[in-house]
């Protein structure tokens, strides 16, 4: 629609004055500045600026990270918020937004909601967060086996409709069923008739027909659930109160801009633990501490001796070759025979004809379930968990909280996903005036204790 794609065939109308597209991974030069970024996109910053402000987005004094900052230096939900800023700035009278929810704080998605309500142009956009829809939606395009479906309804009434017609598809497959069963008994019946009498074995050849045309066309019964993947953290062995991860009196800066001061926080074997503050608050640079990626200016943070760790990262492509298939990089990572990993990926939802395109033309969705079939088949004790429900569908974030929820290790996950959060988490740590703060509970008590 947006022009990034030419169709095969067939044509598209009505969108001659332009499309801005909104992706779902950063699509300007990491090497950029801030500023450089918004002036390549856009004739006048003046409305950019703006809505970046109403974002909560830290412009700096006197907006000097403007042109001090690169892009590459920003948090990914910073990315996203210049990404829609400079698309919501543009003027143009449709926008495509590709899981716009990705990366961002809750306080983030309520100014986005408010943001796209005031827009007047079209909108289109692909999300897996409800409240996000239920908001904004008010039609939605179904596409299932190559087909799109026009409902014209909010999406609690489109579920609901779904509903009715899964039901009613499922009394015809009941039906079909019996008569494929009643047709099994006929045809065995004349089998030895036909042999016997030339009018016999017509009927039995054409009845014989009709049952194995129906058996075809008789899939399996309709179900409103969509199938889940087979996510299995492995086995780990219990080593409770072994020591983890320690941070002590942390300080750590971006020149002369403070991320943690003397901050301290300890993580035990088996704990399950969500790192929470909003957008730049310092999330992922205390994870690139924990994980030897940067150095603190002062103080220590440190892992535990021998801990097996592995880390999910939001870019689910960091440090893999795109050009090579799920297939090639699980044998070579996971040092497997070929027919493992294949049921692996099948397992987790990656069908078998993409198994072996390359990786780089995966759909976001594609690419998250490969990454959680390659992080969590190396059994870690240790997990990272870097916005794990990015890009994710119902099923695969039931299977994901079901596998954590049962898993016996650490983990010290990343996310903005309040249900998730709510689902998974036993205590917080809270970025908070440069610190981290320790908070037994999960988001729900923290947002009711203030």
């Amino acid at each position: 629609m947006s022009g990034q794609i030419p169709a095969d065939r067939g044509d598209l109308f009505g969108l001659e004055n332009g499309c801005v597209y909104i992706a779902q991974d950063f699509s300007g030069d990491d090497n950029q500045t801030i500023q450089e970024f918004l002036s390549r996109r856009l004739s006048h910053r003046g409305k950019a600026l703006q809505l970046l402000e109403q974002s909560g987005f830290d412009l700096g004094k006197n907006q000097e990270r403007l042109s001090s900052v690169r892009c590459g230096d920003l948090s990914g939900g910073e990315k996203k918020k210049l990404e829609i800023a400079s698309g919501l700035a543009s003027g143009a009278l449709f926008l495509a937004l590709d899981e716009p929810e990705n990366h961002l704080d809750y306080q983030t998605i309520e100014w986005l909601i408010r943001a796209l309500k005031k827009h007047r142009g079209g909108l289109i956009f692909v999300s897996h967060d409800q409240y996000l829809i239920d908001q904004l939606a008010d039609r939605i395009l179904e596409l299932e086996d190559g087909q799109i479906t026009e409902y014209a309804m909010r999406y609690d009434e489109y579920l609901a409709e779904k509903e009715r017609q899964v039901a009613g598809q499922s009394r015809q497959w009941m039906m079909e069923k019996k008569t494929i069963a009643r047709l099994r008994q006929t045809v065995e019946m004349m089998k030895l008739r036909a042999s016997r009498s030339s009018d016999t074995a017509r009927t039995y050849q054409q009845t014989k027909k009709r049952l194995e045309k129906l058996r075809g066309q008789h899939g399996p019964k309709p179900t409103a659930e969509a199938e889940r993947p087979r996510v299995n953290l492995g086995i780990v062995d219990q080593k409770k109160g072994k020591f983890i991860v320690s941070l002590q009196n942390l300080s750590f800066s971006y020149g002369r801009r403070q991320i943690f001061r003397d901050a301290s926080a300890e993580l035990r074997f088996g704990e399950k633990v969500v790192l929470f503050g909003p957008n730049g608050s310092g999330k992922s640079t205390l994870i690139n501490l924990l994980t030897g990626k940067l150095r603190p200016q002062s103080g220590e943070a440190k892992m535990g001796v021998g801990v097996r760790w592995q880390m999910m990262t939001q870019d689910h492509l960091e440090g893999i070759n795109g050009k090579l298939s799920a297939l090639e990089v699980l044998r070579a990572q996971l040092n497997l025979p070929e027919h493992r990993c294949r049921a692996l990926l099948v397992g987790y939802g990656i069908k078998s004809d993409s198994v072996s395109k390359p990786l780089e033309v995966l759909s976001g969705g594609q690419r998250a379930r490969f990454k959680l079939a390659l992080t969590f088949a190396q059994e870690p004790e240790f997990l990272i968990l870097d916005e794990p429900t990015n890009h994710v569908d119902p099923p695969t974030w039931e299977a994901i909280v079901e596998a954590i929820k049962g898993y016996r290790g650490t983990v010290l996950a990343i996310t903005h996903d309040r249900s998730f959060i709510d689902e998974i988490a036993e205590k917080l740590w809270v970025i908070e005036s440069n610190k981290v703060r320790v908070f037994p509970g999960n988001l729900s008590e923290f947002l009711e204790s203030k």
